[in-house]
Formats: structure tokens, C-alpha cells, sequence
């Protein structure tokens, strides 16, 4: 079965990094997602983050929880799936740049300007990235 791996990276100061999936992408074009993809065959989740991640905006997650792994909510339209979403409190890297064609623009938005989205992916993002505790707390 496909895995693939989120990253929700949350700034200190409570910001979400969003990608624009493309309209081209075959599962939820045109929709605010978490940054992240497939794992690849014989991978493990971290490691498949850490690529994910290091490939899409040029972040490698420090500090970091596996906060949801669930089932497709959309067999049907996207195919069979499991996916795991990480909570990102920390990383290296500098600034989120956006490295590939998958994303059509990448954004920093607070808890509410997410929550206003007409196109996110699934409204748990936003109740994931508040109640996940920070790292080291």
C-alpha cells in the first residue's frame, strides 16, 4: 500500500509552512497541504521525512512528532493510502524555499488565516498543529 509522509513545520511564533499543490498533482490539485510525499520502497517514515522535506523546501526536521497515521479518507478519488503527519517544531536549513514543481507557491499562515483557507486539504491540519505540544516542552 502507498505511505506517504506530512511535515507540518510550526514557527515559534505558532505560524503553519503550506505548499500550493499544482493543478497538474492527481490527488487534491490546487489545495493548501502540508509539505511531504510518497515513501519510497524500503524507506522508513523519518527517513522519508527528512528527503520529503530536504527535496521540497530545503528544511531537515530536528525536532519533530508523528501526531496522526490514518487511512485515505478518499479511496475512491485518490487511491488507496496511509498517511502520517509529523508536527515540525524545529529545523536546519534557513528559510523555507520552494524547490520543486509540485508546490505552485509555499506560504507561512497563522492558525486562522489556515482556517479561513476554501482549499485545504483537510481542516485537521489546523486542529493538529494546535494541539501537537512543542518539542522539549
Amino acid at each position: 500500500m502507498l505511505e506517504t509522509v506530512s511535515a507540518l513545520f510550526v514557527s515559534p511564533e505558532n505560524k503553519v509552512l503550506l505548499g500550493l499543490r499544482a493543478s497538474w498533482k492527481r490527488a487534491w490539485a490546487d489545495h493548501w497541504d502540508a509539505i511531504g510525499g510518497r515513501v519510497e520502497p524500503g524507506e522508513g517514515l523519518q527517513e522519508a521525512l527528512m528527503r520529503e522535506c530536504r527535496e521540497e523546501v530545503g528544511l531537515v526536521p530536528t525536532r519533530y512528532q508523528l501526531v496522526l497515521s490514518e487511512p485515505e479518507r478518499f479511496p475512491e478519488r485518490n487511491g488507496e493510502a496511509l498517511h502520517h503527519i509529523y508536527v515540525v517544531h524545529a529545523w536546519a536549513g534557513g528559510d523555507a524555499v520552494n524547490l520543486c514543481d509540485e508546490h505552485v507557491e509555499i506560504r507561512w499562515f497563522t492558525l486562522d488565516e489556515m482556517a479561513a483557507l476554501p482549499n485545504l486539504t483537510i481542516p485537521d491540519l489546523i486542529t493538529l498543529a494546535r494541539a501537537a505540544p512543542r518539542a522539549g516542552d
